[in-house]
């Protein structure tokens, strides 16, 4: 029989897939319909010869992610240098079709160069990268801004055509690449393995499969870096490693598509046959699909939907919601082993306002029920864990806001007597002003502090506080604040560091 401690990473990482392409989903329906005008399918144009000539509008695939550099139209960035100017943002995908967000045109940045009147692209040759008409109203140029040699340049692209948007193109042999030294050519073709490197910065233009979201929902993250970045998959590819490509190359992919069979989904009694062409040109149809391929099988919305509502209310509700309905499960929990009756667990749930639908509360057995002892059951005998219900909420704190914790215990620490804490040096330290409530208005900076104190259990006849019980304080609010920096800003804050 699995131990629930074993099966919760499993179901962790399930949710947080779920979670995640939902979201995306959710995203992109928004961005089909605000940002149409920048998915419809536009041509691109070459001479027709196999070489990249000026004025080629293509597209730039990377080797890693396998998808096409893409423009966030609605995302701006600001780029530094010696003037600031509004850009946008960049990623890699998945859809392989060339639209305004993905369409570049090839443009030379000195037509007096070393490489006279021939209009075909050399490596080493300077160029700018513009984005298509349909985009933005004025040009816009591929652009990487920094104030060093060593500061990692922030890309984007911006209407500006200063030295940030100069690229030179290097070349990138592969091994099955069989030209001899006599069949070197210096000309860029088609479908060749270069990396282009950043003039202003030394800098080269990457990308990775860390997944980032973008106003187009998920997507993979576009960087500069000197050097390999791995890219998570070492048969994806180099991240460093680009080809320019036109509609002949998707097309290709595409006939080969149609040549596969598409994936069969089963669902609720029936069988939905997945187009592996939609798959390549549609981003919408494609996200669909994934996510109905989740819930057939079995982690996604019949699985999930309960937690998709419940888990948002208990964060956004009240800073210490989540930790007092710990708190008051632990009360319930009469052997301290994380286990409660289901309807017990159902109505500490109302208290806080949260009530559950048959359908829900049949999810929330499926998921969390279990035998006395805390181990997970098909059946769940009437009994919720709920240490597993409230782990699945999120993972332990991160390092990054751990430390801003351990600052926090040390200073309380520093002003006790042989570092022994206690209320007191709570309710002396402590700053009400931080406390959100008290900073909107709807808690005076007395019911603040009121409201913190009465979170600590003082079990110890002298108040005293562990590390412990400060570090799980601290990771039962972690799970009410989302957002990395608005925790630590919390922290510091309330402690005054």
């Amino acid at each position: 029989m699995e131990h629930w401690t074993e099966s919760v990473k499993v179901e962790e990482q399930n949710l947080q897939e779920y979670l995640c392409q939902k979201q995306h989903t959710v995203v992109l329906q928004g961005a089909v319909q605000t940002l149409k005008h920048t998915l419809v399918p536009v041509p691109t144009t070459n001479g027709g010869d196999g070489y990249v000539h000026f004025g080629d509008m293509l597209t730039l695939r990377s080797a890693c992610t396998r998808g096409l550099l893409q423009v966030d139209a609605a995302e701006t960035t600001v780029s530094a240098g010696s003037t600031e100017a509004i850009g946008y943002g960049l990623s890699t995908g998945s859809v392989i079709t060339s639209c305004p967000r993905t369409n570049l045109t090839v443009c030379r940045v000195d037509d007096n160069d070393r490489f006279g009147r021939d209009d075909r692209l050399h490596f080493d040759q300077l160029i700018r990268l513009g984005t298509h008409e349909g985009l933005h109203e004025r040009p816009h140029y591929l652009f990487a801004s920094g104030n060093s040699k060593d500061e990692e340049p922030q890309l984007c692209v911006c209407p500006r055509a200063a030295s940030g948007s100069h690229w030179r193109l290097r070349p990138i042999r592969t091994q099955s690449d069989s030209r001899s030294p006599e069949e070197e050519d210096d000309r860029v073709k088609l479908g060749d393995s270069i990396c282009l490197e950043s003039v202003a910065t030394g800098f080269e233009l990457q990308s990775n499969t860390v997944v980032v979201m973008t106003s187009y929902g998920n997507e993979y993250k576009v960087f500069a870096a000197k050097g390999h970045i791995p890219g998570g998959q070492a048969d994806r590819g180099r991240s460093f490693e680009w080809a320019f490509v036109d509609d002949r190359w998707s097309d290709q992919v595409i006939v080969a598509a149609k040549e596969k069979n598409g994936l069969e989904i089963t669902n609720g009694g029936s069988v939905y046959k997945v187009d592996p062409v939609a798959m390549l040109k549609d981003p919408l149809y494609r996200a669909e699909a994934q996510l109905a391929h989740l819930d057939a099988n079995g982690a996604g919305e019949n699985r999930y939907a309960v937690l998709t509502r419940i888990y948002p209310i208990l964060r956004h509700r009240d800073m210490h919601m989540i930790r007092r309905l710990r708190r008051m499960c632990a009360a319930a929990d009469e052997q301290g082993t994380g286990v409660i009756r289901s309807h017990i667990f159902h109505g500490l749930l109302s208290w806080v306002c949260i009530r559950l639908t048959r359908e829900e509360a049949n999810q929330l057995q499926t998921l969390f029920g279990c035998d006395e002892t805390g181990q997970l059951t098909e059946e769940g005998r009437d009994l919720i864990n709920y240490h597993r219900f409230l782990r699945l909420m999120g993972a332990s704190m991160s390092n990054f806001r751990l430390e801003a914790v351990k600052d926090a215990w040390k200073k309380l620490e520093d002003s006790a007597i042989a570092a022994m804490v206690d209320i007191t040096h709570l309710q002396r330290l402590f700053r009400a002003e931080a406390f959100p409530k008290a900073q909107d208005g709807s808690m005076s900076l007395d019911e603040a502090r009121e409201e913190f104190l009465r979170q600590w259990e003082l079990d110890h006849p002298e108040g005293r506080i562990t590390w412990d019980a400060f570090k799980q304080y601290y990771e039962d609010v972690s799970l009410a604040v989302e957002d990395d920096e608005l925790f630590v800003e919390l922290v510091r804050k309330s402690w005054k560091l």
